[in-house]
C-alpha cells in the first residue's frame, strides 16, 4: 500500500480514479434511469476524432476535446428536438463522422502514434495535475447540478413531457445535461480509456437501481461503487501489471455480478 503512494504518476493515478469514478457515478444514474448509454459511447468517440485532431496540429488536448463535446452536446440537442430525427440516430451519425475524421488525420502523420493507444484503452502515465484540475472542476460541478436541480432531474429522468406538466424548463435540462456528460467523458478518457469509458456511465447507476428504492438512494449507492471499483482497479493494475482501464472496467463487472446475485439474499435481509 505505501509502495505504491511513493510513485507521483500513481497518487495522480489513484485521485483521477476517485475523481473520475465519483463524477461519472453520479451521471450513471440519470443515464439508466433515461436509456440514454449510447450518449457515453458517441461522446467518447468524438472525443477520438478532437484528440486526433489536437495531435494532428499541435493543439491543447484538454481544451480542444471539452469545446468540441460541447459542440457534441449542442447539435444532439438542437437535432434531437425535431420530430423526424432521434437522439441516438444523430449520436450514431456524429460518432461515425468523429471516427472518420480522427481516422484520416491520424494518416497523414508519419509514423506510429503510441498516444493514441493510451487514450484508446487508458493510461495512468498520462495523467497530468491540469487533467485532475479539470476532473475536480466538473465533479464540483456535477455535485452542485444533481443538489440544486435534484426535483427537475427526477422529473427530467422518468418523463420529459409529464415534467413539463410541472413547468420543470426540459430543454434547458437536456442541454446541461448531454453538456456536462460529455465534458465529463472527454476529460476521463486518459483513466479508463475512449473505448471503455462507456462501462463507467453505466455499471454504476446498473448496480445502484438493483438495491436503490428512491433516486437519492441510487445516488450514494452508485458513487460507492464507482469510486471503489475505480480505485481497486488501480490498485490491480498495479499489481497485476495490466492496463488501468481494462481492469476498472473488470473490477466494476465483478461487483455487477456479485450485486446481481446477491440481490435478493441482501434484500431479504434488509426487509426482516
Amino acid at each position: 500500500m505505501i509502495d505504491i503512494l511513493s510513485y507521483p504518476f500513481m497518487r495522480y493515478a489513484l485521485i483521477g480514479a476517485i475523481l473520475s469514478g465519483f463524477g461519472s457515478a453520479l451521471l450513471s444514474n440519470f443515464i439508466v434511469l433515461k436509456k440514454m448509454e449510447f450518449i457515453g459511447n458517441g461522446a467518447a468517440h468524438v472525443a477520438f476524432g478532437a484528440i486526433a485532431f489536437a495531435l494532428y496540429f499541435g493543439l491543447n488536448m484538454n481544451l480542444l476535446s471539452i469545446i468540441v463535446a460541447i459542440i457534441f452536446a449542442i447539435t444532439i440537442h438542437q437535432l434531437g428536438k425535431k420530430e423526424r430525427v432521434q437522439e441516438n440516430s444523430v449520436i450514431g451519425m456524429l460518432l461515425s463522422l468523429s471516427m472518420a475524421i480522427g481516422i484520416i488525420l491520424l494518416s497523414f502523420k508519419k509514423g506510429y502514434v503510441p498516444e493514441i493507444d493510451s487514450f484508446l484503452f487508458g493510461d495512468v502515465l498520462m495523467i497530468t495535475q491540469e487533467d485532475l484540475i479539470l476532473l475536480g472542476i466538473f465533479d464540483l460541478l456535477i455535485l452542485f447540478i444533481v443538489i440544486f436541480l435534484n426535483k427537475e432531474l427526477k422529473y427530467y429522468s422518468f418523463n420529459q413531457r409529464l415534467s413539463k406538466i410541472f413547468g420543470v424548463p426540459t430543454n434547458i435540462i437536456n442541454l446541461l445535461f448531454l453538456t456536462i456528460t460529455s465534458v465529463t467523458i472527454v476529460v476521463s478518457v486518459k483513466i479508463i480509456g475512449i473505448i471503455l469509458i462507456t462501462a463507467l456511465l453505466i455499471t454504476p447507476g446498473v448496480i445502484a437501481k438493483l438495491y436503490a428504492k428512491s433516486i437519492n438512494q441510487m445516488l450514494i449507492i452508485s458513487v460507492i461503487v464507482g469510486v471503489f471499483s475505480s480505485v481497486l482497479g488501480i490498485f490491480l493494475s498495479y499489481y497485476l501489471n495490466v492496463p488501468s482501464g481494462p481492469m476498472i472496467v473488470l473490477t466494476m463487472f465483478l461487483i455487477f455480478l456479485i450485486a446481481y446475485l446477491l440481490r435478493k439474499t441482501v434484500l431479504k435481509s434488509f426487509a426482516q
